[in-house]
């Protein structure tokens, strides 16, 4: 019964606390928004040079504003982890419903942000059952799942209707309320609002009466609050081991828990930690009980405010004047000033002493730093000679110099790709005759051919992402959505009609998925051209994740299987019977052509498969992966070829214009709209193309391709290494994500064996990553001698990246313990933690892309600008 009792009470409870405290949430952050504090970020947000200018500390308003929204995430985060077990993938859940919420109600607008959740949430809950009813008649038993899509269509719906939300429409309507209110007269009855204080001041409705709107929300926010605080620690007051009666049915009678009402599984030393704990738990549940009465203070204060202030005005007295809060915090600070220079002067001279020492040590490491950067100086300024005579002086911005650190760059991806192990093998046996040589070459070609397939996808993806936000400047983060129109249009058109597809050939169905990306594109633009860059971001990106949702609940999306099958597969493949069959396919015993996989069997077929295998001795003819290889590098060059010569006519120029300031381009007479969905129309086309040559990859496909966490995450990774505006940084930061992946694939097989390629590399990450579980105290001080180093010798940067290190490693110092280590990982009769190089590798990932922000904005190849050339007077002049 006791048991019954307090699990039905955890409900309860657990059930109300997450409302609660998103209630509470809100109401504070309503109240801040009203304080100076709330006042001086909206002011660093709208024009942060203005606000400098006026005396706010920018960078101060965005460290508390990091600390604050931090802090509000990390209570969701707790709330989260009530309902679903947390793994480093389950941020993409919560990102997009986060984005929905905010472009709903608003950014900017906490009330736009509370009535935005509360909208999503129910719109969210209420789906499920509403389209499980309308799918039942259609016999389309998977409706259900869209209930995932319904909040992306519903904020696409509102944004065409309402651009900036419904927090600003709000915003709009108070504002248009306050001008009616004013041109009308106001004669307010000082008696009735006091009146109305004394029976009503915790709702301040006498402030309300007499138009005194923000001291009016003050008191009645903070009633709320109290109210909300009182229900809430009644509600622990009642059903928590502070309740006698249910303390009594844990202890059988007893007032204290003690050692004898331990479980007796535990030893000895666990059952004292467990009485420890329970002591602690009664301490903060004792706590929780008792804050309500102590919260009933702040109706009562207001009471005797507004009693005091009715005394004077219904005795047609005059309000005395007290001094404000500004007077007597000035007060206080003078007085706190006094007492510092009488107290602090001994700390003081000790503090002299300590940085004159500092001075000292950091004068002499200044000093070392100072003849290395002589010596680097030196180098420099002789480099810059040499690359002044080549006509590259501004270095990787200059037109030489970025094709010539591009070539550097290209030569190493290359290496790196003909490097990369899949087999145990040695260099030497590929140049060699056996059987086990044609084997090692036909899985390395295989590999190549996989590798630049995966390349060629990535970095076409890239280039059209680079045309619509690196050269246009439209926020884009659906171009998975484009690549998804490609994907399906042409596993549809291509599969078989006794399959549910339309049995087309593979070249009409091709332009037939670029024309449809591009009519998607140009469409796009109409509808979205009064969104701000931000809500065309999320209107994209909930685009993309309609159209995945969808794919796993529209049985019209489904072809190439029986059944409920989900995705699309068995469709054609480019050249793949011409590939194994030759222009003349063998028959069968029914006279019927034999099939591409067939004649990759059958000995004795004259094919171009077979005329490669034998050329490059693989003893079988050589793999499709190849076909493809060759159709996603002509695809570069082909779409590289398109943009340069696109982006260096006028057209280009005007994307430019747009990019920089849309009203000067205005100005100028172009049509802002008109180049904008052309922009979209190209780089969707192109992006369709991509998603054809992936579907041709994956041979058949399912939603899960289109997660944000494959795609989406890491095309944007690859444009913002390569470099912002120049589709050579595409190649190259294309070329770092894929081989970043295909190597950890390597690492996780070799985690397995010894036997394994890379196996001594994933036996050194693991110990790395075991030393970091296990010895977090010494990467800590590790990071803080660093961090002192960089300090000595004044290099900023080093240092504030070692400072965050070490804080990030204390965290984990003071909340991770063995048990955590033995809950997390599976430890064996050796006692070895594994890292997963699936997680290694979104780390990887993530940290490339604060780096490049951080020391490389601009990307390995940076944006080209255009500089004319100078007259031939004036460049002898110079």
């Amino acid at each position: 019964d006791c048991v019954t009792e307090l699990t039905s009470n955890y409900t309860y409870y657990s059930a109300a606390m997450p409302f609660v405290i998103f209630a509470s949430v809100g109401l504070l952050l309503l109240l801040l928004t009203k304080t100076r504090l709330g006042r001086r970020m909206r002011a660093v947000a709208d024009n942060p040079e203005l606000a400098a200018s006026c005396g706010i500390n920018v960078e101060r308003v965005h460290m508390t504003s990091a600390f604050l929204s931090a802090g509000i995430s990390g209570i969701g985060g707790a709330i989260f982890a009530m309902t679903i077990r947390f793994s480093p993938e389950t941020g993409f859940t919560l990102l997009l419903p986060a984005f929905a919420v905010i472009v709903l109600g608003t950014i900017g607008s906490v009330p736009g942000a509370i009535v935005g959740a509360l909208i999503i949430g129910f719109v969210r809950s209420v789906s499920s059952p509403i389209l499980m009813g309308i799918g039942t008649p259609l016999e389309r038993s998977n409706y259900a799942n869209l209930a995932e899509v319904m909040p992306y269509v519903l904020i696409i719906a509102i944004l065409l209707i309402m651009p900036k939300g419904i927090g600003d429409a709000y915003d709009q309507w108070k504002i248009r309320r306050i001008r009616t209110r004013a041109e009308q007269e106001f004669n307010p009855s000082p008696k009735q609002s006091a009146w109305l204080g004394i029976f009503l001041a915790p709702t301040g409705i006498h402030h309300f009466r007499m138009r005194n709107s923000l001291r009016g929300q003050r008191y009645l926010y903070s009633t709320i609050i109290v109210y909300i605080l009182y229900k809430f620690s009644s509600f622990v007051r009642e059903h928590s081991i502070y309740n006698p009666s249910i303390l009594n049915l844990l202890t059988g009678g007893g007032k204290k828990i003690t050692l004898a009402h331990a479980p007796t599984a535990l030893s000895v030393s666990q059952q004292e930690q467990w009485v420890w704990l329970m002591h602690g738990e009664e301490l903060l549940v004792a706590l929780l009980s008792n804050i309500g009465y102590v919260c009933l203070i702040v109706p009562i204060v207001f009471y005797l405010i507004a009693w005091r202030e009715a005394y004077f005005v219904l005795r047609d007295k005059e309000l005395p004047q007290h001094e404000s809060l500004s007077q007597i915090t000035s007060t206080l600070s003078e007085r706190w000033q006094q007492t510092k220079q009488s107290v602090m002067v001994p700390l003081e001279t000790l503090k002299t002493t300590i940085d004159t020492k500092t001075t000292i040590i950091g004068d002499y490491a200044e000093s070392l730093t100072h003849r290395v950067k002589g010596k680097i100086n030196g180098l420099s300024s002789k480099s810059k000679e040499f690359l002044t005579k080549r006509n590259m002086e501004y270095g990787r911005e200059s037109e030489r110099g970025s094709w010539t650190l591009f070539a550097i760059l290209a030569l190493v991806m290359t290496l790196l790709i003909m490097w990369l192990p899949v087999v145990d093998f040695e260099w030497m046996k590929l140049f060699s005759d056996g059987d086990e040589a044609q084997r090692a070459r036909f899985v390395k070609l295989l590999q190549l051919s996989n590798v630049l397939v995966m390349l060629s996808i990535f970095a076409i993806l890239s280039m059209s992402l680079n045309l619509h936000t690196g050269i246009t400047g439209q926020l884009n983060f659906g171009v998975i959505f484009f690549a998804s129109i490609g994907a399906i249009t042409v596993g549809l058109l291509t599969a078989p009609k006794d399959l549910h597809g339309y049995d087309w050939p593979i070249i009409p169905a091709v332009i037939a998925s670029m024309v449809f990306g591009a009519i998607a594109g140009w469409l796009l633009a109409y509808p979205t051209a009064r969104l701000r860059s931000d809500y065309f971001a999320i209107i994209t990106i909930s685009l993309g994740e309609i159209v995945r949702v969808l794919l796993s609940g529209e049985p019209l999306l489904r072809a190439g299987s029986w059944g409920s099958a989900v995705g699309i597969s068995r469709y054609k493949l480019p050249l793949q019977e011409w590939w194994f069959c030759g222009s003349n396919p063998p028959l069968d015993a029914n006279g019927e052509p034999l099939s591409a996989t067939a004649c990759s069997n059958t000995e004795g077929i004259d094919s171009m498969a077979v005329t490669i295998g034998d050329l490059l001795n693989l003893g079988e003819p050589a793999p499709y992966l190849m076909v493809l290889a060759t159709i996603g590098v002509l695809g570069i060059i082909f779409v590289w070829w398109l943009l340069n010569t696109v982006l260096a006519s006028p057209w280009g120029r005007i994307l430019r214009s747009i990019r920089e300031d849309e009203m000067v381009a205005q100005h100028h007479g172009h049509d802002i709209l008109r180049h904008k969905a052309a922009s979209l129309a190209l780089g969707a086309a192109i992006a369709a193309f991509a998603g054809a040559l992936w579907a041709w990859k994956l041979n058949g496909f399912q939603p899960s391709f289109m997660s944000p966490s494959k795609t989406t995450f890491l095309i944007w990774a690859a444009f913002i290494i390569g470099g912002v505006g120049n589709n050579r940084g595409m190649l190259i930061g294309a070329s770092i994500i894929v081989l970043m992946d295909f190597i950890f694939n390597v690492l996780v097989a070799g985690q397995g064996s010894s036997s394994l390629p890379l196996h001594d590399t994933a036996v050194m990450i693991d110990s790395w990553f075991e030393w970091l579980v296990v010895d977090t105290h010494q990467a800590m001080w590790l990071c803080i001698c660093i961090m002192v180093t960089a300090y000595l010798c004044r290099w900023k940067a080093v240092q504030e990246t070692f400072l965050h290190l070490s804080l990030i490693c204390a965290l984990a110092v003071m909340f991770f313990d063995q048990r955590s280590i033995e809950e997390v990982f599976v430890i064996g009769q050796n006692e070895i933690i594994q890292a997963d190089m699936a997680y290694v590798k979104v780390l990887l990932v993530g940290l490339l892309l604060i780096f490049s922000l951080r020391y490389n904005p601009k990307g390995l190849l940076p944006e080209v600008p255009y500089r004319p050339s100078l007259p031939q007077k004036e460049a002898e002049d110079q």
